[in-house]
């Protein structure tokens, strides 16, 4: 039975759907286990869109001898397959792995996942802004922002808080009490 297991992801992206960073946050038993990230030469190399370039301060440079989105995927479907995945924003992290997927002709992995803004709003209707940077301010949480290991960690602790404050035992539980229910990838 998973309870309190899950695994935080966040994309970093080049351009539009092409993934430049991943980054991934494992959490047992509702512990913070490990964080990884790896940078991604993306397939529209070496185009990398300035604005996307000015966030996240990744360039060509740095992903000009990186491994691709494909040769990742045996280390990635590790993390991915038959997990529980949150992310911040959810929608468009989601989208990013399903595009890579795809460009790449890889099987979607057999895995669930939910959104840690929708659950944050629930949790903290407070909040003025439910924004990744917001959150880990109002939990005094430091990080490198815009960086996926360090987003998908900040996304970890988050969703740890939540159920947390709302009492959950498990990852299910904890759903069930905001009305947020698992989508499959």
């Amino acid at each position: 039975m998973r309870k309190m297991n899950f695994i935080a992801l966040d994309f970093e992206t080049a351009h539009a759907n092409y993934p430049c960073e991943i980054g991934l946050s494992r959490v047992e038993n509702g512990i913070i286990t490990e964080t990884k990230s790896w940078l991604i030469k993306p397939a529209c190399f070496p185009y990398m869109n300035p604005w996307n370039e000015r966030v996240h301060g990744i360039s060509n440079y740095d992903v000009a001898n990186e491994k691709n989105f494909e040769e990742h995927w045996a280390q990635l479907r590790d993390w991915l397959e038959d997990s529980v995945i949150v992310a911040h924003n959810a929608a468009f992290d989601i989208k990013v792995l399903r595009s890579a997927l795809a460009h790449y002709d890889i099987a979607l992995p057999h895995s669930e996942y939910f959104c840690s803004v929708s659950l944050s709003r629930k949790v903290w209707k407070q909040l003025p802004s439910h924004s990744l940077a917001t959150l880990s301010q109002f939990h005094n949480i430091r990080f490198n922002h815009h960086r996926a290991g360090d987003d998908a960690k900040a996304c970890a602790i988050i969703t740890l808080k939540a159920f947390e404050e709302i009492g959950a035992g498990s990852v299910l539980d904890g759903l069930k009490k905001v009305g947020i229910t698992l989508k499959k990838i």
